[in-house]
């Protein structure tokens, strides 16, 4: 270093001085100075041709190496490394520092060096100076090409921006002062500003440099530049491609419960571009869960309504049963009913006979009669055979008698499984109208041969005593036959009664006839009815049982399907 260099002074370290002392500096020096003329940079020694051939095919080998950079995936301090030591081949500095604006702080970073020692570079990074005191030194006045040159002249105004190399100097002109500055822009062409600049120092030949090595220098700037910013590019893109890396790892973490079926998670994704994803999905799984909940509630529903409806429909199918065995039991009595009034239609016919030979019996008696006033010798005899006739009309009469009762008693059965029959259909509903008016007629028909019978019953106990009292009046005949022969015209009068009773009787029961034959028919009627009734009960117990059945079977696929939907987990909300 030089014996002008002051002492506290670091090559490549840039130091200013307070705003007052460099204002009062400007107006001592700088109107008296001149800027760096071409005339000035034409002092330096021109080269041989062949070493001049020779520099140019090394700086272009050079910048197709650093332009290779572009695109090598390096860090960005090894291209800014790389980029250092390539300008120091091609330039002819053998000092360089490359300084980079950090925008977040405002201040400049010293971040690759050539040609320095290691506690040079410790100190120089240790060194932050603010932006605006390096755009102070960006004047027009110091401007070379797309460079800035401030000459020592200068550069003492600006305390601490002077590079100054450590090596001795000539102080001619033309040559290079150590506390010359030189300094290049590093822009970046994708965004459209500076990101920084390169300091050179201690030129190999020991002279200012001129236009063209300084166009030479800036084109090996501007590749730097290129390539800084495509670092710095890739460096974003790693950084946001790890980024998206962790923020997958993220996202397939939160996915792996909800893959379980933990549809109450939500994902939390930290990545710009990743976020609507996000909330798409957070809808979606809330539109899910909220179907799904539904699902769950309209599954319990249909599970609690199927097993109701079971329930009711095993309820139905044992009432039916049993509405089926009534039946039945309805149809063995009305078969029996029908077998009855047959049997009853029978005995009605027999005592129809028998009412027709009681008035011929009761004919012959009046001609008897007649023939008495003739011959009393034979009216013992007749009275005889009279007195057993009537003992024969009389047990008859009390057979009818009995017939009589049986037929009153059927009606009231007959009554009974009206009532019952009536009961039967009211429980059956809709399905027991018609029988319900089957019923009535029983319950009509009922009644109607109940009355009949009291009144057969009523005229039997009347022939009955009648017969008792003309019994009673032949045996005494008999006795007194020879002494009061005129009982015998009071004979003929009571025969004539008799004949009038008989032919009552014997219509009484050509009535009953009619009436057992009308009930035989409407018995038939009934038995077919009741059978319909009968195959239906069957056909609907049928039905039932299936349905029970399609009711389990339903039961068990709402309980499969809430047992699958149970697999998810909903949010309560």
């Amino acid at each position: 270093m030089s014996e002008r260099r002051l002492p506290n002074k670091v090559p490549l370290r840039v130091r200013f001085r307070s705003p007052a002392e460099q204002a009062q500096w400007e107006r001592e020096n700088l109107p008296l100075s001149t800027s760096l003329s071409p005339s000035t940079l034409s002092h330096a020694p021109d080269l041989t041709h062949a070493t001049e051939i020779q520099k140019r095919t090394q700086q272009t080998r050079e910048l197709i190496r650093l332009g290779q950079l572009l695109r090598a995936d390096l860090s960005l301090n090894e291209v800014l490394q790389q980029i250092a030591a390539t300008i120091v081949r091609c330039t002819g500095f053998r000092m360089l520092a490359v300084n980079l604006i950090d925008e977040d702080r405002a201040h400049i970073s010293k971040v690759a060096f050539a040609g320095l020692s290691e506690e040079d570079e410790r100190i120089l990074r240790s060194t932050h100076d603010s932006v605006d005191k390096i755009s102070h030194l960006m004047r027009p006045e110091f401007l070379i090409s797309q460079s800035y040159f401030i000459s020592h002249e200068y550069a003492s105004a600006f305390t601490g921006t002077a590079v100054m190399s450590k090596s001795s100097y000539d102080d001619k002109p033309g040559n290079w002062h150590p506390e010359d500055l030189f300094i290049v822009p590093l822009f970046s062409p994708r965004e459209q500003k500076m990101l920084g600049f390169l300091s050179l120092d201690d030129p190999e030949d020991g002279k200012l440099p001129t236009e063209e090595s300084i166009q030479v220098t800036e084109l090996f700037a501007n590749q730097a530049a290129i390539a800084i910013d495509n670092a710095r590019l890739f460096q974003e893109r790693e950084a946001e491609r790890i980024a998206l890396e962790e923020s997958i790892a993220q996202l397939r973490s939160d996915l792996e419960p909800i893959q379980r079926g933990d549809l109450s998670k939500r994902l939390h994704l930290t990545h710009q571009k990743l976020q609507p994803i996000g909330e798409a999905l957070n809808v979606m799984l809330g539109e899910i869960s909220g179907i799904l909940k539904d699902v769950q509630l309209v599954t319990q529903a249909v599970e609690e309504h199927s097993r109701n409806v079971q329930r009711s429909s095993e309820f139905l199918v044992r009432d039916t049963s049993q509405q089926e065995r009534q039946v039945n039991q309805i149809s063995k009595v009305i078969s029996d009913l029908a077998e009855m009034m047959h049997q009853i239609s029978e005995q009605a016919a027999h005592m129809s006979r028998t009412a027709v030979d009681a008035v011929e019996v009761t004919n012959n008696a009046q001609e008897t009669i007649a023939r008495a006033v003739e011959g009393m010798g034979k009216v013992r005899e007749a009275t005889m055979q009279s007195a057993r006739t009537m003992k024969s009309l009389g047990e008859r009469g009390q057979a009818i008698g009995e017939t009589a009762m049986e037929v009153s008693d059927l009606g009231t059965r007959l009554h009974h499984l009206a009532l019952n029959a009536a009961i039967e259909a009211t429980r059956a509903g809709e399905y027991g109208k018609g029988f319900a008016t089957i019923a009535q007629e029983i319950r009509t028909l009922a009644v109607s041969s109940s009355e009949i019978a009291r009144n057969i019953i009523t005229y039997i106990r009347t022939i009955q005593n009648e017969t008792n009292a003309a019994s009673h009046s032949v045996e005494q005949n008999t006795q007194q036959v020879v002494m009061q022969s005129e009982l015998v015209t009071q004979t003929g009068v009571a025969l004539e009664v008799i004949g009038e009773v008989t032919d009552q009787l014997s219509k009484l029961i050509e009535d009953v006839c009619s009436t057992a034959g009308n009930q035989t028919q409407g018995s038939q009627l009934v038995v077919s009815s009741v059978e319909e009734i009968l195959y239906m009960t069957a056909d609907i117990t049928q039905h039932m049982r299936e349905m029970r059945q399609s009711m389990i079977h339903m039961v068990d696929l709402a309980n499969s399907l809430r047992q699958r939907i149970l697999v998810f987990r909903i949010a309560d909300h």
